[in-house]
């Protein structure tokens, strides 16, 4: 049987730079997911994540974390982590995004502010310039320093529903540092002039004023020499129902100068008489106080 000859088809030059350009033309635009593995194509830096430590062991949730010039906030998890994210470009207020160095702070209104500086160019992180490493996270954890401790106790701690004697609520200041200024807004004779009741696993909050209608304050200069205020109550004039509350004494922490929008970022009136001031991040020991059936 004759064998038939095969005759091998070749392609034009021209014909050979048409198709090449076509195959690499559907390899970079016609593409959707990389090819090599992964299921996204790199996305816009926006993020970035660090921890912050507080330098007395105590638990580092909850510390406000606030990034200047965007008004981002956040708070830290149990382990002290925290992460921001920017918005996108076209919600930066220019078409090319935001470009410069901005401060990060972590803050607790009584220990030092720390801060960490993070650049950004067209409005994503620049990793591997300020204070944030190749991988968007903060190079080193921040330390928070504390520089007042407050101390609060109530006496008696527990009482029932239908107690009509008097209770006492004493707050103690110590500095732990340098000395510090500390404002009692509506306290005369060196009382103390609010406290705050908050239910224990609530939203629930009622305010105890020792002298109402008054708009005077005290001022008072804390060292390391512990200063005390008190102030008594009793279940007439704050009826409670029955749970455990957080009593929490309003004052002010003279801090040194902060940045402008930070103390905004909080709350709008935070350091005003009201439930907001609940918001506001302090770091306080003991206040707990129980009512029973």
């Amino acid at each position: 049987m004759k064998k038939k000859s095969v005759v091998p088809v070749v392609f034009p030059a021209a014909v050979f730079v048409f198709l090449s350009f076509m195959f690499l033309n559907f390899m970079f635009y016609g593409c959707t997911s990389n090819p090599f593995g992964s299921d996204k194509i790199a996305e816009e830096k926006r993020q970035v994540a660090g921890v912050v430590r507080l330098e007395d062991q105590n638990s580092p949730k909850d510390i406000y974390v606030w990034m200047a010039g965007f008004n981002l906030s956040t708070k830290t998890d149990d382990q002290g982590q925290f992460q921001l994210t920017l918005p996108p470009k076209g919600s930066q207020g220019t078409s090319g995004g935001v470009n410069g160095f901005f401060n990060i702070y972590p803050f607790l209104a009584n220990y030092r502010l720390d801060s960490a500086q993070a650049v950004i160019q067209n409005g994503a992180f620049v990793y591997s310039r300020g204070d944030i490493n190749k991988d968007g996270k903060l190079a080193s954890s921040r330390l928070l320093r504390k520089f007042l401790r407050i101390s609060t106790a109530v006496s008696p701690a527990s009482v029932q529903g239908s107690f009509a004697g008097r209770i006492g609520v004493t707050v103690t200041l110590e500095a732990t540092l340098d000395s510090c200024t500390v404002i009692f807004p509506n306290a005369v004779g060196g009382l103390l002039g609010v406290v705050f009741f908050k239910r224990v696993g609530t939203e629930d909050v009622s305010i105890f004023q020792t002298t109402p209608g008054i708009s005077v304050r005290d001022i008072d200069l804390i060292g390391r020499a512990p200063k005390s205020r008190t102030t008594i109550f009793n279940l007439v004039q704050v009826p409670l129902s029955p749970g455990q509350y957080e009593v929490i004494p309003y004052l002010l922490i003279r801090h040194e100068k902060l940045p402008k929008g930070l103390m905004e970022g909080i709350a709008a009136n935070v350091e005003a008489l009201g439930p907001d001031y609940l918001k506001l991040p302090i770091r306080r020991e003991g206040g707990l106080f129980e009512v029973t059936p």
